[in-house]
């Protein structure tokens, strides 16, 4: 730690705290509230410092991990007593609105990617909850609410610029960009993405709640007219996150609507019908921008929570997949952080035209069971609600179940990489073993 904490006095830019630091539990502060004590935390502003930073901790053999929006569900981008670095300093965003492109610093969050993004009238694809950190998002997938007309987060990236294994900054060359687009931080500290964009002025986006007096009719309702509506077509510029939220009126069914397109006469037509699926009790979708949705729902979703996730990847809504979901979440319990989410990648969703590693690219859901509290005292018997949940989903049909989980939502003791990348799995472990064979990234989310 000496000769750290000498790098660190020569640098006197690069901001930095230890536990004894006054601003040291607000730079600690993530979505998931967790005991973990860093070392120290240290903000390095340029690709520069982190490769200084690197070059100590290598020599060092100092334990660190990388941060930048702080939502792991299971704390992992800080460890007990390594070193973070946490990128947020590092949080620049240039758009080349004619090559339809933009480079974002590794530090970026969506909340500010979104808006700049807006004001140039291009987008992204990008999750609900904007305080996420864009590079982490996207290199391990980016399921996201533009994805069915855009693509996974991990298709968009162009270009990377990263610090290497050598504590050296380089432009990522073919290979190594395959194992970002999907591997994440695996071979190296990612310091710059150069992303696609693309031209988007305006959508139609919300979110519905459903009369939910019936909680499990309601769920069946609105899957059995999803699944019907599927069989005859569902149009790329359309996005749907059914949830089970517990809301000021109680437990309720929402689904968030977005219309990824400037036709708002075409997607008035389609919240219309998506209007008849199940009876709704408020609507706030309305034309709005991406920037301008992310403002009208950041105080529907907590900013910071005690908790655990679940998640199960599944192919089709069928009447066993819809029985337990009905069934957990009629036993909801009622913090207003606990929450039931469904993502989807859909057969419209573009082919990836750069290579990736990340294998799950056939049409499926992705079920997030998010047993989270405000209340820390509810956190056990919240968790066990989940798990029970989880062991149920996981008792469906084996055909109707991908082996694979949503890596960022999987907790550690039940990760498998060789499922999660599945025949990708071989490319991502030789890219590792090319780029750092010393395993320097040992503590990266991809661990192999």
């Amino acid at each position: 730690m000496d000769q750290l904490r000498d790098f660190l006095a020569q640098h006197p830019h690069i901001h930095h705290a230890s536990p004894s630091s006054p601003d040291f539990e607000t730079l600690r502060e993530a979505f998931v509230i967790k005991p973990t004590v860093p070392a120290m935390i240290v903000r390095p502003r340029s690709a520069e410092d982190v490769a200084g930073l690197l070059g100590v901790l290598k020599e060092n053999n100092l334990p660190f991990t990388i941060r930048v929006g702080g939502h792991d569900m299971f704390g992992r981008s800080q460890v007990q007593d390594a070193i973070t670095i946490d990128l947020r300093e590092i949080a620049y965003i240039h758009v080349d609105r004619d090559n339809l492109s933009a480079r974002v610093g590794g530090g970026v969050l969506f909340v500010d990617l979104i808006k700049e993004l807006s004001r140039n009238d291009v987008a992204v694809p990008h999750p609900l909850v904007a305080t996420v950190g864009y590079v982490g998002w996207a290199t391990h997938a980016g399921y996201g609410l533009l994805t069915p007309k855009f693509g996974l987060g991990a298709d968009q990236i162009l270009q990377a610029k990263v610090v290497d294994a050598q504590a050296v900054v380089r432009d990522a060359d073919e290979d190594m960009l395959t194992a970002i687009r999907g591997g994440g931080g695996a071979v190296g500290v990612i310091v710059e993405l150069t992303i696609k964009v693309y031209p988007l002025e305006q959508i139609l986006a919300g979110f519905l709640v459903l009369e939910s007096s019936d909680l499990p009719a309601t769920i069946r309702r609105y899957t059995d007219a999803y699944r019907q509506q599927s069989e005859e077509g569902l149009p790329a510029e359309l996005n749907l996150q059914p949830s089970v939220l517990n809301g000021p009126a109680g437990k309720a069914m929402a689904v968030f609507f977005v219309w990824a397109s400037s036709d708002i006469t075409a997607g008035q037509k389609w919240l219309s019908k998506v209007n008849t699926w199940s009876p709704v009790v408020m609507s706030t979708v309305a034309p709005t921008t991406v920037a301008g949705f992310h403002e009208s729902i950041k105080d529907v979703l907590p900013k910071a929570v005690y908790g655990h996730a679940f998640t199960v990847n599944f192919h089709e809504f069928t009447p066993e997949v819809v029985e337990v979901i009905s069934k957990h979440a009629l036993l909801q319990p009622g913090d207003p952080a606990t929450l039931i989410s469904i993502h989807q990648l859909r057969d419209c969703a573009p082919e990836p035209v750069e290579k990736s590693v990340f294998g799950t690219r056939c049409p499926h859901f992705v079920l997030e069971i998010l047993p989270c509290v405000l209340d820390k005292n509810k956190l056990d018997e919240t968790v066990a609600w989940g798990n029970d949940f989880y062991n149920d989903m996981m008792r469906i049909d084996t055909e109707n179940l991908l082996p694979s989980t949503f890596l960022a939502l999987t907790e550690t003791s039940k990760v498998n990489m060789r499922k999660i990348y599945g025949q990708q799995y071989e490319t991502l472990a030789r890219l590792k073993k090319q780029y750092d064979p010393g395993n320097l990234f040992k503590l990266a989310l991809v661990q192999l």
